[in-house]
């Protein structure tokens, strides 16, 4: 039989292996940890890896998430400047920047998240209240000022949360942004007649522009028209003025025989295969051919 002194040694044994077994533990690298003793956060972080603690209940290790968090907020009914109700919807990107002031005030992530949702709800509704409805639904896109409002709202945001629980918030994006449905149906009319009158005022310039373009063609063409017509004629009184110069010059060198060619010239424009004619024999017409 197992004598009662080995029974209590062995059962000293087990206590001792799960006291001591409360005092080793292990970090990953995606954490930090943060040991509380009797509930309060002591100053040294343990690093990923194994580390050591006093056993339970003394100590206790808090595992704070190192890797950069996204929170997805609801969709949030905010007034703008000129008093219009809209819908907008975001999120930010967090990281926890002081662990202990982190685990001192929220501990948790889910705190945390809902701390950073009334921030958010906070700090973006008096970004938006600055800008009218203008400044977010807008037919010239240049105007639009949702990226203004988030960088504002994520300035405001990051400030109090690193101040108040050593959260920084590194991005906050505007994701969705909506009219309430009571107000949707005014808003879309308002912005269709607003498509409308630049619709016509473009058209208005188009046309004009067109008239303006159309005149200009026409001067053009008939000035191309004129000047072609001026050089045609000059052209053609140049020739005229050479052939008459030829036919000057050929007279002068042998006059009897230009009159024979005119005369044969002639012959060949009044006279064809099917033609008869009857002249006297004194005729001006025949004598190129009684003539030696």
């Amino acid at each position: 039989m197992i004598s009662l002194k080995k029974i209590l040694l062995l059962v000293a044994a087990i206590a001792l292996l799960a006291f001591l077994s409360t005092s080793v533990f292990t970090i990953y690298e995606t954490e930090i940890g943060i040991v509380t003793r009797f509930g309060r956060p002591l100053e040294t972080l343990a690093q990923p890896g194994l580390n050591f603690k006093s056993p339970w209940p003394i100590d206790r290790v808090v595992r704070v998430d190192q890797r950069l968090l996204v929170f997805d907020n609801e969709p949030t009914e905010m007034l703008t400047r000129d008093k219009k109700n809209v819908l907008v919807d975001s999120f930010l990107c967090w990281r926890i920047e002081d662990p202990l002031r982190f685990v001192q005030t929220v501990r948790h992530r889910a705190e945390a998240e809902a701390r950073l949702l009334d921030l958010t709800t906070s700090e973006l509704g008096a970004a938006v209240g600055n800008e009218p409805m203008a400044g977010f639904l807008n037919t010239e896109g240049g105007d639009v000022k949702l990226l203004e409002v988030a960088q504002l709202a994520q300035q405001g945001v990051h400030r109090v949360a690193l101040e108040s629980f050593g959260i920084a918030v590194v991005d906050l994006e505007i994701n969705g942004f909506n009219l309430p449905r009571q107000n949707r149906k005014s808003v879309i009319d308002r912005m269709r007649a607003e498509r409308a009158r630049i619709a016509t005022a473009y058209r208005s310039e188009g046309e004009e522009e067109a008239l303006k373009i159309e005149a200009q063609a026409t001067a053009e063409r008939e000035t191309l028209l004129a000047e072609a017509r001026a050089e045609a004629e000059a052209i053609l009184g140049r020739g005229e003025a050479e052939a008459l110069r030829l036919l000057a010059d050929a007279y002068r060198q042998d006059p009897e025989f230009f009159e024979f060619l005119r005369s044969l010239e002639s012959y060949r424009k009044i006279i064809d295969d099917n033609t008869t004619l009857f002249l006297e024999s004194d005729s001006k017409l025949l004598e190129a051919l009684h003539e030696p």
